[in-house]
């Protein structure tokens, strides 16, 4: 008893804290996902608000009239520090300078040269062309354009200076507006846009950062004196372009070195995903710069062409999950120790009740046997009433027809017997009697062969007479039988056979779909002729008895070979001579088939199978000449 306590108890508790932990994994993945999400937001809306205030500027007219006239200056250092029009850009731009807390103003003409500057020793110069081409050919094409930060490795600058340029194109005062220079705004990475990328942060040891298509740290990180400990960053330098997004395989933490140059240690997973295009969300962990292990998530914008990063220690995000590992493991352990007592305790009161629910199924069982099998033999009951009705009402109706006939005739005879037969009837006469008499004595034969068929199959298919024969025939045996029947319903015959065609089949059974199709057809055939074919094709004979009556609809044609189905105004399906034909073609592994449609007459379709061993043999493609009638 305590084994049987004890395991469900652990399998629970184990079940129990993973669950925790997914959940705990699913609200640390959505954390850092908002709060990625929430600093992107804020970086484009830094960025966008920062190329409107470019564009803005660029398209001042003042501004514009300015930069065109410097541009018919001559392109050497004198002569564009004298000009006047320099003064008067600087008095407009500097202003903006001062206010936005930008590093200076530049504009460069489409060759690439500084044409005007807050500096006097970038004028004449392409030191920004040369450093980042890509931003001002996009400004020169028409774009307002953000681009990443670098450093300026020019002597005329603090040497190595983060910097990102935000340029504008500059069009022509007059004319078609054509683009004539770009005006560019240089711009300290670590001031807002390191500021803005930085309020993003899950818990104390969690940052967010930029970085760059070469795994460079772009922004400014908020730990770099703990990466300047660990050697990663030299004394006195910025963390913006001096940290690379490289892992080092251990984790530099704990003092251990890694094995590999800092230059040839692979990009973090992180950084990896990033670049390529990806983002994503990482809560089983992942080592970061430092090799220590964190969880984040991450994506690439291609509007600023950076990748951003949110961050945090992996221990600090899991730590409320290893408090309440802490405090459920406690609480199962107590659950475990009173839960076992109340076993020991309510063992003997479990048995007790055990037996007791036993018994009560048991009876239960039982009573649920007994209802099924009422509620079987009730419906056997029902279905049993329910064919006997039908059935009674089949053979009233079919056989009232021929009999009230052959009464009639008889009457007639009754009262003619106290003379001579022969002078009240001619031999015309006799003849029409005897006639009339054979076709509603073959009728009532058909009627009762039905019956026999169907009572013989209620149990069962019976066991086929099969033998070898010739299907023509005994489709000419069955004609022969049928040809009085036919016309007197005031239909006509058309035999078209093609033959031998030799297989095994019950000849009686056959006989009887045959009469039962010919008869039909006669009744419904709206005195119209009568086509009866026979024919192989590949490995199936072929019976088709074809009428041109009224044609059946398709409602009627779903309840065709449906027994017992009668309808004063049906066209199919009377009684069961169709059901019987179905059950004796499936009999013959063979099937029926119908093609009708109203007013198009009606044609059913025999196929039963040959014989592999005669298919070939003993079939021999023949007509009888003028088929038959």
């Amino acid at each position: 008893m305590p084994l049987a306590v004890l395991l469900p108890v652990g399998l629970v508790l184990l079940l129990s804290l993973h669950e925790i932990r997914a959940v705990h994994r699913r609200n640390v993945a959505a954390a850092v996902q908002a709060v990625l999400s929430t600093t992107h937001k804020g970086l484009l809306t830094w960025a966008r608000q920062t190329k409107a205030t470019t564009a803005f500027w660029a398209s001042e007219p003042s501004i514009r009239r300015a930069v065109a006239a410097r541009l018919e200056r001559r392109r050497d250092a004198s002569a564009l520090r004298d000009c006047p029009h320099l003064e008067e850009l600087r008095r407009e731009l500097n202003e903006i300078v001062r206010q936005n807390e930008y590093l200076g103003f530049d504009v460069i003409a489409m060759d690439g040269t500084h044409i005007a500057s807050d500096r006097g020793d970038f004028v004449a110069t392409r030191t920004l062309s040369d450093h980042d081409p890509g931003t001002l050919a996009a400004a020169m094409r028409g774009s307002v354009t953000i681009g990443a930060p670098f450093a300026i490795g020019s002597p005329v600058l603090d040497g190595g200076a983060p910097t990102l340029l935000v340029a504008a194109p500059v069009r022509a005062p007059a004319g078609g507006g054509e683009i004539i220079a770009a005006l560019a705004f240089r711009i300290d990475p670590g001031k807002e846009f390191s500021e803005t990328i930085q309020r993003g942060q899950v818990g104390t040891r969690g940052e967010t950062y930029a970085f760059d298509r070469r795994g460079r740290v772009v922004s400014e990180l908020r730990f770099s004196q703990n990466l300047r400990d660990l050697g990663l960053l030299a004394a006195g330098k910025r963390s913006a372009l001096n940290v690379e997004l490289r892992d080092p395989g251990v984790d530099l933490s704990y003092g251990v070195p890694s094995r590999l140059p800092r230059s040839e240690q692979p990009l973090t997973r992180m950084a990896t995903s990033a670049i390529a295009g990806n983002a994503g969300v990482d809560v089983e962990g992942y080592r970061d710069y430092r090799g220590v292990k964190v969880v984040g998530a991450w994506l690439w914008d291609p509007e600023l062409d950076l990748g951003l990063a949110t961050e945090i220690d992996r221990s600090e995000a899991l730590i409320v999950f290893y408090t309440t590992r802490r405090v459920v493991l406690a609480a199962c352990a107590a659950t475990l120790l009173i839960t076992i007592s109340m076993t020991l305790l309510l063992q003997r009161r479990a048995k007790d009740l055990a037996a007791g629910v036993a018994r009560e199924q048991d009876l239960r069982t039982e009573l649920q046997d007994r209802v099924r099998r009422l509620e079987g033999a009730e419906a056997a009951l029902k279905e049993a009433v329910r064919i006997r009705e039908e059935f009674l009402r089949f053979a009233s109706h079919e056989l009232r027809t021929p009999l009230t006939s052959l009464r009639l005739l008889y009457e007639h005879m009754v009262r003619s017997r106290a003379q001579p037969v022969v002078p009240t009837m001619g031999p015309k006469e006799l003849g029409r009697f005897l006639k009339v008499s054979s076709r509603e004595l073959a009728r009532i034969t058909q009627v009762i062969n039905n019956m026999f068929v169907v009572a013989s199959f209620s149990s069962g298919p019976p066991a086929l007479n099969l033998e070898r024969a010739e299907l023509t025939e005994i489709v000419r045996r069955t004609v022969r039988l049928m040809t009085e029947q036919i016309e007197a319903d005031g239909c006509s015959l058309e035999l078209l056979l093609d033959g031998p065609v030799v297989g095994y089949w019950d000849q009686s059974r056959i006989e009887q779909v045959i009469t039962n199709l010919l008869s039909n057809a006669s009744r419904h055939g709206a005195g119209q002729p009568i086509t009866l074919s026979v024919s192989s094709q590949a490995s199936f004979a072929v019976i088709s008895v074809q009428d041109r009556g009224m044609g059946i609809t398709p409602e009627q044609r779903e309840r065709l070979f449906e027994p017992f189905r009668w309808k004063p105004d049906a066209h199919g399906g009377l009684g069961v001579g169709l059901y019987v034909c179905r059950l004796i073609v499936l009999a013959h592994d063979g099937e029926i088939l119908v093609q009708s449609g109203t007013g198009e007459g009606t044609t059913f379709r025999v196929r039963l199978p040959l014989p592999p061993d005669l298919g070939g043999d003993d079939v021999a493609p023949a007509s009888e000449p003028g088929g038959g009638r």
